[in-house]
């Protein structure tokens, strides 16, 4: 076992276990409404909009009392869910925290997903009522997809809150979004946000005891299996990995006066806690993205210099996609104090370089869904005896603060592997999930006792070095890295068969220049029938989200046959091998 007090050159400034407040999430928001009642929390500036859109910590805080009346006036009690369904949008924040103060739990989900994936997940997490936003994009139409779902009656929806974009817009564009169907028309069971804001009193904000292992947040991950399964994430997970988080930094930013960027998407959990989460901690101010892509990132980098961000916590393709930019040069980020980088390897090269241009300290790390996320980080603040954290080429770092981290063999997954040896990595810490939602099975597969304490089994294989500094040598066994968004291959084969044409499917990763790497699909047709390559992708762009797609037709193979293995499942593994030799 490695713990914080294994290690030597464990950071100076960080304690190595320490008693974590048992609070409710949103107790944070709380006490930075009482603190800074005036200091801008969110600001929303894109090129979609006329407007810039921008909250205070005190409108923040009664927005959120008005949204969680609204909750307790449909019946939503303690431990009900409601799904939000929704960019990286002002409304995002007030909906998450409102269900928290009603006492509910958050579904949160990818607002791009089709109508399949949404129905699936719904049904699942037996959310009650679900936020969405009004806007009609190539990539997303959520409101549709959720009037679409809701009427299909196989869920347990019973209300439909609608976020809309016209109050950022100029009266003419308003109107003729919705005249040319970039806005969708509300249907009059369902009610806008803004509406709720106005008819509902903060006063009304319900009186609810949250204990520490209530459940907070309900989040989809493959997991180890690639079968959609809800994290359960409790208030103690998440309020555990935010003084985690916190206490790593270097240098830490001032309560109050803190400025980040929100590239990461919310209703991802590196998003949600490291930006959303991690901004109200402090009590200081988010920069919302709705796409960090925005004009070719341009839009990134002026919002980075124009509002002197500090903290900048994203993925390896953003700082990637920055360094390459032609224009990097004309913006100043020297702002920056601070920056992270997860979901993906990051190439040393690339830390080297952001460094150097920004000034900020980066640091790798690594993490899960199912444990809030954080669990390990390059140090950012010096070891006992040294002038600079140490950061080693290719590592995630060491054990956050609390984190006990097993290497155990892949056959049981309970003999306990030493230094330089390849195993299952395994976490035991105050931020492990409590299980998945209603999948037991599930729970108990990943869920170990091993020496009297309950370890995560993550499915990723590495290792630790003398210094005990951990190494990620080879990801789930087909899971698939889309710049950070976790693909699995047995969930989009199983979608592809239901093609009336398509008789098997299979699906690898593969490399790509801008996302690090994409689906690949090989298909199989059905006896004596046609299909081509532009119906394959029709398919999929219909049923899936965008990065479960093959990039393009490129990325889809027809075949006469699929490598089988003896009891006829497809061997994957022969289809990378021939990927690699082409």
């Amino acid at each position: 076992m490695v713990n914080p007090n294994d290690i030597p050159l464990y950071p100076e400034k960080v304690p190595k276990t320490m008693d974590y407040p048992e609070i409710p999430l949103y107790q944070f928001l709380d006490d930075a409404v009482r603190d800074f009642p005036e200091n801008d929390a969110f600001v929303l500036e894109t090129t979609s909009f006329d407007r810039i859109a921008k909250v205070n910590y005190a409108e923040l805080g009664e927005q959120t009392d008005r949204f969680a009346s609204f909750l307790a006036s449909k019946g939503v009690k303690k431990g009900d869910k409601v799904a939000l369904f929704l960019p990286n949008m002002i409304e995002f924040v007030v909906a998450y925290y409102g269900i928290l103060k009603a006492g509910a739990t958050v579904v949160s989900l990818n607002f791009q997903y089709p109508a399949s994936e949404l129905a699936g997940q719904l049904i699942q997490s037996e959310a009650r009522g679900i936020v969405c936003a009004d806007m009609i994009t190539k990539a997303a139409s959520p409101y549709e997809i959720c009037k679409q779902v809701r009427d299909e009656g196989k869920t347990n929806l019973e209300f439909i809150v609608v976020t809309s974009v016209k109050p950022y817009l100029s009266k003419i564009k308003g109107i003729l979004g919705g005249f040319m169907g970039k806005i969708s028309k509300l249907d009059k069971r369902d009610i806008y946000i803004n509406d709720i804001f106005a008819s509902f009193s903060s006063e009304n904000r319900p009186k609810v005891i949250i204990h520490p292992d209530d459940i907070a947040v309900i989040i989809f991950t493959g997991g180890t299996t690639g079968t959609p399964k809800g994290a359960m994430l409790t208030h103690k997970n998440l309020v555990s990995n935010l003084v985690q988080c916190s206490l790593w930094m270097d240098p830490p930013p001032e309560r109050g006066t803190m400025v980040g960027i929100g590239s990461l998407p919310f209703f991802h959990s590196y998003g949600s806690t490291t930006s959303m989460n991690l901004g109200i901690f402090f009590g200081g101010l988010m920069v919302l993205m709705l796409d960090p892509r925005e004009n070719k990132f341009s839009q990134i980098l002026y919002l980075l210099e124009k509002y002197k961000v500090q903290l900048f916590n994203t993925v390896p393709t953003l700082y990637m996609a920055l360094l390459n930019h032609p224009d990097l040069q004309k913006y100043d980020l020297s702002s920056l104090l601070t920056s992270t980088s997860g979901a993906a390897p990051l190439p040393v090269s690339v830390l080297q370089e952001f460094e150097a241009i920004s000034g900020a300290n980066l640091a790798e790390g690594y993490g899960l869904t199912e444990t809030s996320p954080v669990t390990h980080i390059i140090p950012m603040a010096p070891a006992p005896g040294m002038d600079k954290p140490l950061k080693k080429e290719g590592s995630v770092g060491i054990p956050v603060p609390d984190t006990d981290v097993l290497v155990v063999d892949l056959e049981t997954g309970t003999r306990k592997l030493g230094v330089d040896t390849e195993g299952e990595i395994a976490i035991s810490g105050p931020q492990v999930m409590k299980g998945y939602y209603n999948k037991p099975k599930e729970t108990e597969e990943v869920m170990k006792e091993i020496d009297g304490k309950t370890y995560f089994l993550t499915g990723d294989i590495g290792k630790y070095d003398s210094d005990f500094y951990f190494y990620i040598t080879d990801r789930k066994k087909d899971m698939i890295d889309v710049s950070g968004f976790k693909a699995y291959p047995s969930e989009i084969e199983e979608v592809m068969i239901g093609h009336p044409k398509i008789s098997n499917a299979a699906c690898i990763g593969v490399p790509h220049p801008k996302v690090g790497e994409t689906v690949k699909l090989f298909i199989l047709p059905k006896p004596n029938v046609e299909i081509t390559k532009e119906e394959i992708l029709e398919y999929a762009r219909r049923k899936l989200v965008k990065y479960k797609q093959p990039h393009n037709e490129d990325y889809i193979e027809i075949r006469t046959e699929l490598p089988l293995s003896d009891i006829g499942k497809v061997l994957r593994r022969v289809l990378k091998n021939e990927e690699h030799k082409q």
